[in-house]
C-alpha cells in the first residue's frame, strides 16, 4: 500500500504491516514533494521482487454511490494498472467512514461491531497508458471503467470537496456554464399583434 505515516494506534498498525510486506509510507513533508513520491513509487514498481502497490487514487473515503476524481500521480509513474471496482452492500453494516462525523476509533468500533461487511469486488483487465494520453486522461479512463463496472456515478469532483470550500474559480465556471445553458434555453417573447 501507499500512504502517509501516521502516529498513535494507526502508526503502530502501519509499522507492524510494514514488517510483513513492502509498503511505501511517506512523511507529510514528503507527500508535498511530487518528484520524490514519483521516484519512490517508480523504484518500487521497477523491483520485480516486490508486490504490486495498492493505491486508492481518490485519496479519500466516499459514500459508495459514486467515483470521485482520481489523483493523477498514480497514473504518472508508468507500469501496468490493475483496476478494481469495489461496491459495499450496506445491508448489514455501512462501511462508509464519515470522518467529519466519526473519529478513527469510533469508526473502527462501528465496523468491528457490525453484523458483516459485504462488498462486491470486480477485477478489471489490466490497462496501460495509451499513446498520446496524459496522466489525467488515463486516470479518467480508468475511473470511468471502474464506475461503469460498479454501477457507480462517474464524478469530476475532487473527494476533498467534502471537507473544503469549493474554489472560487470552479464556482464561477459552473455559474458561467449554467447561465449559458439558461440563455440557450430561453427564447425572447415576441408581442402578438
Amino acid at each position: 500500500m501507499v500512504g502517509q505515516v501516521q502516529g498513535g494506534l494507526l502508526g503502530l498498525l502501519e509499522r507492524s504491516v510494514k514488517r510483513a510486506c513492502n509498503h511505501v509510507w511517506f512523511e507529510r513533508s514528503e507527500m508535498r514533494d511530487r518528484n520524490l513520491v514519483t521516484k519512490r513509487l517508480q523504484e518500487h514498481i521497477a523491483d520485480k521482487k516486490k508486490l504490486p502497490i495498492l493505491i486508492f487514487p481518490e485519496g479519500t473515503c466516499i459514500n459508495n454511490t459514486s467515483v470521485m476524481m482520481f489523483k493523477k500521480g498514480s497514473f504518472e509513474i508508468g507500469g501496468i494498472i490493475y483496476p478494481v471496482a469495489i461496491k459495499y452492500d450496506p445491508q448489514f453494516g455501512d462501511p462508509f467512514w464519515n470522518s467529519s462525523r466519526y473519529g478513527m476509533v469510533t469508526y473502527l468500533l462501528r465496523m468491528m461491531s457490525s453484523w458483516a461487511i459485504v462488498c462486491d469486488v470486480w477485477y478489471l483487465p489490466p490497462v496501460t497508458n495509451q499513446e498520446g494520453q496524459d496522466a489525467i486522461q488515463f486516470a479518467n479512463r480508468v475511473k470511468a471503467d471502474i464506475a461503469c463496472q460498479g454501477g457507480l456515478v462517474d464524478l469530476i469532483w475532487d473527494g476533498g470537496l467534502k471537507r473544503a470550500r469549493v474554489k472560487e474559480s470552479f464556482r464561477e465556471q459552473q455559474q458561467r456554464e449554467y447561465s449559458l445553458l439558461l440563455a440557450a434555453g430561453s427564447h425572447p417573447v415576441t408581442p402578438s399583434s
